[in-house]
């Protein structure tokens, strides 16, 4: 099942306020299997670059968990996820950490 585009922005539009950022991260997990290619690269591009700037912890947590889950799609590209460059490691927490140490060895 393909979503359209304006569905995810929607869904990210939707995520000003911390327990709704957290939730969109999860749903984005519960839907990953059914995204097709261009929709599986723009969200882990809009996800890395959130991840980046997020101050929240919880929901940082839940958006690496979402960009681990929508990798075993196999249609994330590395330039996808170049955001997390600026990510600084030692910020993170452990299951963070986690998420993102397996992202960097896989793409980068």
């Amino acid at each position: 099942m393909a979503f359209e585009l304006k569905e995810i922005i929607t869904l990210l539009e939707t995520s000003l306020f911390r327990e709704a950022r957290e939730v969109t991260a999860e749903r984005i997990c519960d839907w990953c299997h059914s995204f097709d290619r261009r929709e599986v690269r723009v969200v882990a591009a809009l996800l890395s670059s959130a991840a980046v700037v997020e101050t929240d912890r919880d929901c940082r947590e839940s958006q690496l968990n979402a960009l681990s889950e929508l990798t075993a799609s196999g249609l994330v590209e590395a330039e996808d996820l170049a955001p997390l460059r600026e990510l600084r490691r030692d910020v993170l927490t452990e299951a963070d950490a986690e998420h993102y140490d397996y992202l960097v060895s896989e793409y980068f």
